[in-house]
């Protein structure tokens, strides 16, 4: 990785406590210093409301009733005070089904990692996440895009 990562923080969110560990385990190995571990979404948003400015974000997409693509609309959309619209997001996911993919592309995701998740894989992914910037959409069609259920 060629990025600095020492100075940025990241939150991961995740309902799983391991797949937490093992994705802050990876961004210590990258360098990262600052990482905020979040349980799930609502979690995460207490994070971001605190006033702490975040880099990135890397969520799960399966957690539940409040996923991480309506995680990811929400912050599209302007929702969180505070928060900018076009904060960096990597969706973390098992689920690698077209409509996810096709879903988070629509609401401007700056990365995407399919589960069993790679060191390799996920510097990759956090470089062009950092680097590109994205050309938001309007806030109403963010908040128009179809959720996704998650899969049974």
């Amino acid at each position: 990785m060629t990025s600095d990562l020492s100075a940025k923080r990241f939150i991961v969110v995740d309902d799983m406590p391991e797949m937490i560990d093992t994705v802050v385990n990876m961004l210590r190995h990258c360098g990262l210093r600052e990482v905020d571990r979040a349980s799930g979404a609502e979690a995460a948003l207490a994070i971001l409301r605190s006033g702490q400015t975040v880099d990135c974000i890397i969520s799960d997409f399966n957690m539940g009733r409040f996923n991480g693509l309506e995680l990811l609309r929400l912050l599209r959309s302007g929702g969180v005070p505070g928060v900018q619209r076009d904060q960096r997001f990597i969706l973390l996911t098992g689920h690698g089904e077209t409509e996810v993919v096709s879903a988070a592309l629509a609401l401007d995701v700056n990365g995407y990692v399919v589960k069993p998740v790679a060191l390799k894989t996920l510097s990759q992914t956090i470089e062009r996440a950092l680097s590109r910037s994205i050309k938001l959409k309007s806030a109403q069609e963010y908040q128009t895009q179809q959720a996704i259920a998650v899969p049974a």
